[in-house]
Parts: C-alpha cells; structure tokens; sequence
C-alpha cells in the first residue's frame, strides 16, 4: 500500500448485499445521481484543462473541479459501488491532485478492486463483452495516442528552475528536440529562434537539476514507487482481460524516463521507505478530503541511518528541500545547497573555489602533501 493518500483497504471492504459489490450507480439516471454528477464534474474539469492549456502560462494549475471528482469517486467506491470505471476517472483526478503519489494509490485501489471484485463489480459486461470494462481502462494510459494520464505525467514537476518554473519531462523533451536540431544553415535560425522564444538549454537544465537534486532524487524515488504499483496493475488487467487487456505502454515509458534522468544526473535512486502511520482510518476521513494538498507537497524530512558519506550528503540534500519548501525566505536551504555542491567536488577544484590565489592555493596543497595536476604535468 501506498501508505499517504487514503485507507485502499477501507475502500476495498465489501458493501451490503450478497457479493460486496453494492449497486450499479448508471441504473440511476437522475441528474443528480453520484455518477451523473461524476461524468459531469469530469467533463467540466477536462474542459477547464484544455482551455488552460491554450493559455501562455508554462505551469497551468490543476482545475479545481478534479477535486469534486475525487470526492465523488472516493465515496462511491467506498460506500456504494465497486465500480472500475469510476476508479479509473479516481486515478485520473489523483494524477492530477497528487501527482506519482496519486499514481501509486489509484493503481493500488484499481488492482484490489479487479482482484477482489471482478464478478460482481460494475460494470457488468454488456452485448459488446468485456468492452465495456477495458475501455475507461485503455484510455488511462493510451493506445494509438496518449491517454488521459500522459498529459499530467509529462507535466508534473521533476525539479523547479531558479525562477520557479517547473521542469516536467514535456519540458524536458523540448529542450532536448531543440539541442538536436543541427547548428548549421536553416536549421542554425531555426534553433536559434527556439532558444529565444524561451526554450532552456540542456545544459543548464542539467545543471539546474544536479543543483535540485534532492526534489529530482524525491521525484524518481516516487516514480519507482509508480512503477511497481503500475506494473502490478497492468499484471492484473493482463490476467482479467487477456488478449482484451488495456495498454498500459506509455504511463511505464514515462516513468521510467523520470528515473533514468535522475539516474544519469545524480546517480541511482533506490525507492524510498514508506512513512509510518500515513494511512488513513476511516471513511469518514476518505469522503472528507476536499482540501488535499497540491502533487508534490512533501512531510518533513525521514531521518534514517547514516551508514556511508553518500547517506550524509543525501541527508543534506532533503534538508536542504525541506527549508526551502516551508522557509523560502531563509538562506538555510541556499547554504546547505551549496554545502552538498562542494561535498562532491575533488579537493583541487574546491580549494580553487575558496582560495583564488594560486600562490595560497599552491601552499595549501603543498602542506597537505598533494600535488597539483600542474605540478604533475611538469
């Protein structure tokens, strides 16, 4: 489990009657019925997401109507129906809300309810077969074009600029396309116009994100986190759908293209611990959840074992995060940054940093009885 964003197992428990599943919310076709009002509320926040899209703003907030999705979906699930149509849109609201976090729990929840729920759960296979179950599944991740997470995947906060400004893997792949294009004839005006319409160049993204490495580093650890529980999904709709089972191809792409930057940057990334008594108890705490908070808020920082100086230098890095996320306006986190920077840099290049003059730097290296890569090529 997840262990951050709801109770699975609370939302899992079975409902009245003789199969658990409790009642098929479409035979209700009111316009007030939960699902109605469910299809109505994400028809409104998708909306509000594309006209959004079209604006100039580089890091477009999440519409606010994904949370009464949320609410909704988390409150049929747990009080009326096993449906996997409405989990389905529950995960497209936690992506948006919670970010790889919310990936985590809807993958989570949808897996229980297929294991647990595949007989009696809505809704049930109609004249078309099984069709009616895959294809609010299928359009999660997509098949022959992106499905209704990939937007919000590629979107979603890696590491933050200088300037604030978000750096997702859409961003990420603009930069890269435009550090492609050859620097030569057109194509010379044509990456030059890139460049000043604003697009970053590789180098400074790569630069910008070992300088954030402990929000990359938090990211790739949410994105492993992701992919075991996306895995284990897709391993349960192979197994339920067989040759109908949705493609699942690329949510698992985009994951793993999180972790293999950060991997490349800041060396490899080990999945993170789950905080102890994240959970949540009850329903009544499930249906509550009106006001989450936004994808990426984090808790305060794990202390864990030290056991090598890399574990040290990671240990600053989360300080570092952690004051810079709840004191902006404290130089603590700017201080521990740069501290982590010259804990990774060879002692020449560091001495060179702090002492500018090379007749004291010279000195200083002569005392400690290391020779300077000067004195060894003469």
């Amino acid at each position: 489990m997840s262990g951050s964003l709801f109770d699975i197992e609370t939302l899992l428990a079975p409902l009245d009657g003789a199969d658990g599943a409790g009642i098929d919310l479409r035979s209700d076709y009111s316009p007030t019925s939960p699902y109605q009002k469910l299809r109505d509320a994400r028809a409104e926040a998708r909306a509000e997401e594309r006209a959004l899209e079209t604006s100039e703003e580089s890091d477009p907030a999440v519409p606010q109507g994904w949370r009464e999705v949320k609410r909704i979906a988390l409150q049929c699930i747990g009080e009326r129906s096993k449906d996997f149509e409405v989990a389905a849109w529950l995960l497209e609201s936690l992506v948006r809300l919670d970010g790889l976090a919310g990936l985590s729990a809807g993958s989570e929840l949808l897996t229980g309810l297929l294991d647990r729920y595949w007989e009696p759960g809505f809704p049930q296979p109609d004249e078309d077969g099984m069709d009616v179950r895959a294809a609010p599944l299928g359009g999660l991740s997509g098949e022959g074009a992106d499905g209704t997470l990939m937007q919000p995947l590629r979107r979603l906060p890696m590491f933050r600029r200088p300037d604030g400004r978000a750096v997702g893997l859409h961003l990420w792949k603009i930069a890269e396309d435009t550090e492609a294009i050859p620097n030569e004839g057109d194509n010379k005006k044509r990456r030059k116009a890139r460049y000043d319409a604003g697009v970053p160049e590789m180098k400074a993204l790569e630069n910008e994100a070992r300088v954030e490495a402990a929000s990359l580093r938090r990211t790739a650890q949410q994105a492993l986190q992701a992919q075991r529980a996306w895995a284990t999904l897709a391993a349960q709709m192979d197994a339920r759908f067989g040759d109908l089972a949705p493609n699942t191809r690329r949510v698992s792409e985009a994951l793993e293209q999180i972790i293999q930057i950060a991997s490349r940057l800041i060396g490899p990334v080990a999945e993170a611990a789950p905080e102890p008594g994240g959970g949540i108890e009850s329903m009544e705490e499930v249906t509550a959840m009106v006001e989450e908070a936004p994808a990426g808020a984090g808790a305060a920082v794990a202390v864990r074992p030290l056991r090598t100086r890399e574990d040290a230098i990671r240990q600053l890095e989360e300080l570092a995060e952690y004051f810079r996320r709840t004191e902006p306006h404290s130089p603590l986190a700017y201080t521990l940054t740069d501290a982590v920077r010259r804990a990774r840099m060879p002692l020449p290049d560091l001495l060179a940093e702090v002492l500018p003059d090379n007749g004291a730097r010279q000195a200083m290296l002569t005392m400690l009885g290391i020779r300077s890569a000067m004195d060894e090529g003469s």
